[in-house]
């Protein structure tokens, strides 16, 4: 993977010693934007976590009232346990079984419906990142756009994030992310 980026970026530079070399320093053919501030500081970026962690509070709290009423029933079947029948204990702990494994069940379905959304959420938003950073590149003239991860040394007009950060804040200042639980209060 390493050699195959290092023989891009030979090639890439074999190709800017033709026209692309007379860009200037305002137009440069390389632009550096990082990702992980666009996910973490846009206003959607910002509106998709803060909407995961209050979705992923309402779930927990589902599950801990199922799981309080789960208790009480146990508590009960043990308090009755002494004033049943072999057959009515028997039928009382399969239905308590069942509400056990209903409950992991529910758990399990609340997630999954929850990374759903997320991956929706996060998809809606990278189609957007892409676009935004698509326009300022042709803006720019720009050919490459790499991570600041991927670079050494850079001058600061190289960097668009706070650019792309302020555009994608206009186009998309929230996402849409709701998730009615099932069974919930």
């Amino acid at each position: 993977m390493r050699r195959a980026r290092i023989r891009w970026l030979i090639v890439l530079m074999l190709g800017l010693s033709g026209p692309a070399v007379a860009q200037t320093a305002e137009n440069p053919p390389i632009l550096i934007v990082d990702m992980q501030r666009i996910k973490n500081e846009t206003a959607a970026g910002r509106d998709i976590q803060s909407k995961k962690v209050e979705i992923r509070a309402r779930i927990q709290k589902a599950i801990a009232d199922r799981e309080a009423a789960i208790r009480l029933e146990e508590q009960i079947l043990a308090e009755e346990r002494p004033t049943l029948t072999g057959e009515e204990f028997r039928t009382r702990v399969q239905a308590f079984e069942k509400q056990v494994f209903e409950n992991r069940a529910f758990a399990e379905v609340e997630s999954r419906r929850l990374q759903q959304l997320l991956q929706e959420a996060s998809a809606l938003l990278r189609g957007q990142v892409t676009r935004v950073l698509a326009t300022i590149m042709r803006e720019r003239n720009a050919l490459v756009l790499l991570d600041p991860s991927q670079i050494v040394l850079s001058v600061d007009q190289l960097n668009i994030t706070d650019e792309a950060i302020a555009r994608l804040d206009k186009v998309l200042p929230e996402v849409e992310l709701s998730l009615d639980i099932q069974g919930a209060d």
